[in-house]
C-alpha cells in the first residue's frame, strides 16, 4: 500500500491510500478519485516524502507514539482522510464496489493463499518462525480474536460480491 498526498484543482489538500501507483492512475482516469472537500475529480499528486516502515519481529518494542496530528493511517483501502458524504448515490456505490474488487484482486495477486492455515501461518510469521511475506486465507472468529489479542495485525479482505 502507498499513501499519496493529493490536491484538487480548488487547492484542497488530502491524503489517500492505494495498492500501488498504477492503481491511483487507473482510478483517477476513471473518475474514482475525488476531493473529499468539494468532490472535484481534477486531482493531482502533491510533493511528498516516502514513509516506509519495516515489519516488527517478536521481542521488538514499538517506537514512541507520534503526536496525534502525524499518526500514520492504517494500511487498508484507499480512503480520503476527510469525512465521507452523509449519503451515497448509485455512482459512489459502484465506485466503492470497484475499489473493493481492485483491493481484493491486488491482494490475491500479490499475497500467498494459505487457505485454512491462515492463523497458523500469521502467528509463525509474527514469531519469526516463517519468512516475512504477505498472506491471505481463512480463519475462524476464535482464531481471529486470538491473533488480535496477541498483537498480530490482520485485516479482513473485502468481499465486494455482497450486494446489500
Amino acid at each position: 500500500m502507498i499513501k499519496f498526498s493529493l490536491t484538487c484543482s480548488n487547492h484542497h489538500a488530502f491524503e489517500a491510500w492505494f495498492p500501488d501507483s498504477d492503481s491511483f492512475i487507473d482510478q483517477r482516469s476513471r473518475g474514482l478519485v475525488t476531493c473529499p472537500h468539494c468532490n472535484d475529480a481534477a486531482v493531482e499528486k502533491s510533493i511528498m516524502a516516502p514513509n516506509v516502515r519495516g515489519g516488527k519481529r517478536r521481542g521488538e518494542t514499538d517506537p514512541a507514539p507520534l503526536p496525534a496530528s502525524s499518526q500514520k493511517a492504517p494500511e487498508q483501502t484507499p480512503i480520503p482522510t476527510a469525512k465521507p458524504p452523509e449519503t451515497w448515490g448509485p455512482e459512489q456505490v459502484v465506485a466503492a464496489r470497484q475499489l473493493l474488487h481492485a483491493v481484493r484482486a491486488t491482494v490475491q495477486k500479490t499475497h500467498e493463499d494459505v487457505g485454512d492455515k491462515f492463523a497458523e501461518e500469521a502467528r509463525a510469521i509474527h514469531e519469526g518462525k516463517k519468512p516475512d511475506r504477505g498472506i491471505h486465507g481463512k480463519a475462524s472468529k476464535e482464531q481471529i480474536g486470538s491473533l488480535l489479542d496477541d498483537g498480530i495485525e490482520i485485516l479482513p479482505l473485502p468481499d465486494p460480491k455482497l450486494d446489500s
